[in-house]
């Protein structure tokens, strides 16, 4: 059987809108004790309302990208 997440409080979307750029989904989650699927949700829903959320900070770069860049700066692409 499947864990419910529990209800969502206003000090849980207070800290999901301070440490969202900070920290991971998974991260707050386990923090707050609130599913994964439930900091997301409040994400969009926090921007659906006009509310700034910043971007993730630490980025994933594409390895793809990363490489070609490299072939070309030895002058072998």
């Amino acid at each position: 059987m499947r864990k419910r997440g529990r209800t969502i409080t206003i000090d849980d979307v207070r800290f999901v809108y301070e440490n969202y750029a900070k920290m991971s989904a998974s991260e707050i989650a386990e923090k707050l004790g609130i599913s994964k699927f439930q900091v997301n949700k409040i994400v969009n829903e926090l921007r659906k309302r006009g509310v700034e959320i910043p971007k993730k900070i630490g980025k994933k770069i594409n390895v793809y990208d990363a490489f070609v860049e490299e072939l070309k700066k030895k002058g072998k692409a």
